[in-house]
C-alpha cells in the first residue's frame, strides 16, 4: 500500500501511530490495508467507531518545543499577505510543508533562486500540526527544524508564517 500522502492544509493526527488527515468535517486514514475517509457533521464519532486509536490535534494545545532561532515577523506584511491569499494569490502559503521549503530554500540562497533548488523537497517531513501551529523536519541543508504558527487566521484559510528554527 502507498504511504498516506496527506492534502497540504490538513491537520496531522494519528490513527494506530500512522498518520491522520484532519480537515473540517473529514477524518482519513490508512488502517489493515485499508484508506479509510470519514466525512460530515459526526465523522469523528464514526472514526472512532472503526478505530479506538485516534488522536486528534488539540489547536491552541502548544508545541512543546521552542526553536533556537526565533524569526522576527512583521505583521503588517503578515497582514498584506493573508489578504494576496484571499484574493487568490500566493496559494502557496496555505500550505507548511510549502512555506519551510521557500523559508529553507531562500536561507540557502539568499539572493534568489536561479534554476534548480539547492534542496530536495522530499526531504522535508512534516512531523506537528495541530491547525495553528506547525513543525517541519529536514533531512538536509543547513536547517534542522522549521517551527511554522497561523497568526493572521487561525483557521484553514490563514497563512503559514515561519516563526523560527534549529540550525543543524
Amino acid at each position: 500500500m502507498q504511504p498516506l500522502v496527506l492534502s497540504p492544509i490538513a491537520s496531522l493526527g494519528q490513527a494506530s501511530g500512522g498518520p491522520l488527515e484532519v480537515l473540517k468535517d473529514s477524518l482519513r486514514w490508512q488502517q489493515d490495508g485499508l484508506e479509510i475517509k470519514v466525512q460530515g457533521e459526526r465523522a469523528e464519532e464514526l472514526a472512532k467507531q472503526l478505530n479506538d486509536k485516534l488522536t486528534l490535534p488539540q489547536a491552541g494545545q502548544g508545541i512543546a518545543q521552542a526553536p533556537a532561532q526565533i524569526v522576527t515577523v512583521d505583521m503588517d506584511v503578515e497582514k498584506r499577505n493573508q489578504q494576496q491569499v484571499d484574493a487568490g494569490s500566493s496559494p502557496w502559503q496555505l500550505d507548511p510543508m510549502q512555506v519551510a521549503y521557500t523559508f529553507v530554500t531562500l536561507k540557502m540562497s539568499p539572493g534568489g533562486i536561479t534554476g534548480t533548488p539547492p534542496l530536495d523537497y522530499t526531504s522535508l517531513k512534516l512531523t506537528t500540526n495541530n491547525g495553528t501551529e506547525a513543525v517541519v523536519q529536514l533531512q538536509e541543508g543547513p536547517i534542522k527544524t522549521i517551527y511554522l504558527k497561523r497568526l493572521v487566521r487561525q483557521d484553514d484559510t490563514g497563512i503559514w508564517t515561519v516563526v523560527g528554527y534549529d540550525p543543524k
